[in-house]
């Protein structure tokens, strides 16, 4: 079966912008992804357990998306009090990258590959992350998720 969908350019902006003692500061940032074919756009309760949030493989299915075609994410706690704790997760390398995403508060992925490593080992290749996982603090947290692949 022959594809219908035109590819696109997804373009993300980001921009800060603070009057400081008087003086304007700031940058405003615009970056472009080239191709993009698909896109997943949800929002998902997050329980105080741990659950997955997005996985990679070399073939897409359900909640996965293939590692080759990856090139954007955006994960976004929409809660007011309460924070996330999302892992990243490479399972062939046994990194994991584990960042707190205060109330209010975005993270943005913007490829595959990543590294971890003990204290005092020096860095030797990235890896593609197998899975972003995630946990809320204290009670139940939305969570807005924006995945764009070609």
């Amino acid at each position: 079966m022959a594809s219908t969908v035109d590819s696109a350019t997804l373009k993300v902006q980001i921009k800060e912008d603070i009057t400081l003692n008087g003086t304007k500061r700031g940058a405003q940032l615009m970056h472009e992804f080239t191709s993009i074919t698909q896109v997943d756009e949800r929002v998902l309760t997050v329980p105080t357990h741990e659950v997955g949030i997005l996985l990679l493989s070399s073939s897409a299915g359900p909640g996965t998306y293939e590692s080759g075609s990856f090139k954007y994410a955006r994960l976004t706690n929409l809660d007011d009090k309460n924070y996330l704790t999302v892992a990243v997760v490479s399972g062939s390398a046994g990194s994991k990258c584990v960042q707190k995403l205060l109330p209010k508060t975005s993270m943005i992925l913007t490829s595959p590959e990543m590294s971890g490593s003990s204290a005092g080992v020096a860095f030797g290749s990235f890896s593609n992350f197998t899975s972003v996982k995630a946990t809320a603090n204290s009670a139940s947290v939305d969570m807005s998720l924006f995945v764009a692949t070609t």
